[in-house]
């Protein structure tokens, strides 16, 4: 009668089926490892979004807070000073220009020096707590905050001269008023503070020229800005 026992494999039989084995696993571990390695992928730009230079944690960089302070510090300036900023002259410094023929091109215009009038107009009220020693104490607090950004304005003098002048806009002469008119308003607050020799009625007198002075150099500024402005031209007639 027949065997009923199958026959074995033979070693070539055996060595096919083991070949279509492995090439049916890679085939399944391309499909299986793609959806892994978009997974992975997508995880690590996650990853790399989060630690970015805009956002730590969902903070602002240092470079977002340093221009946020600034705006505040400007604001508590005039807050404590008692001085009238308009909400128009918080705003950031001017750009320079940068484009090809724009020097020749430009026209002078008012919204691109409004925070230097806004500072010349508002110094009033300064005199006039320097004037009045009751007040000292409010106007000191204005001339801290003023301190911390010193240079805000000579750089704002600085990128609105730049509009025009195509060299050196730094060493223009217009920018050296801003500068000159800084300094001595920030010079003020050591003065009420005595810490420069004189005090009393004296320091107060002395506070008051240096805000006249600084608005004359204000003025100097706006006169030769270029700017045809009613507003500009009254704060010039003043000072």
């Amino acid at each position: 009668p027949p065997s009923t026992t199958a026959a074995a494999p033979s070693p070539a039989s055996l060595n096919r089926l083991h070949a279509r084995r492995r090439t049916l696993s890679r085939r399944t571990m391309k499909f299986v490892r793609a959806p892994i390695l978009l997974a992975v992928a997508a995880a690590l730009v996650g990853s790399a979004a989060a630690f970015s230079p805009s956002s730590v944690a969902g903070r602002p960089t240092s470079a977002s807070a340093s221009a946020s302070l600034s705006a505040v510090d400007r604001r508590s300036f005039a807050s404590s000073a008692s001085l009238a900023f308009v909400g128009a002259a918080l705003a950031g410094n001017p750009a320079p220009a940068s484009a090809v023929g724009y020097f020749a091109e430009y026209t002078p215009k008012f919204d691109d020096l409004k925070q230097i009038y806004v500072l010349g107009v508002t110094l009033d009220r300064l005199a006039a707590k320097c004037g009045d020693e009751s007040q000292w104490d409010a106007a000191r607090s204005g001339l801290i905050e003023f301190n911390k950004d010193k240079n805000f304005y000579t750089g704002y003098a600085k990128n609105y001269i730049s509009k025009s002048v195509k060299k050196n806009a730094e060493g223009d002469p217009r920018v050296g008023y801003i500068k000159e008119a800084s300094a001595s308003i920030s010079s003020i607050q050591e003065l009420l503070e005595g810490r420069q020799e004189l005090t009393g009625s004296a320091a107060g007198n002395e506070a008051v020229r240096r805000v006249k002075e600084s608005q004359r150099l204000i003025g100097k500024f706006l006169a030769e800005s270029g700017v045809e402005d009613e507003k500009v031209s009254a704060f010039v007639a003043a000072h």
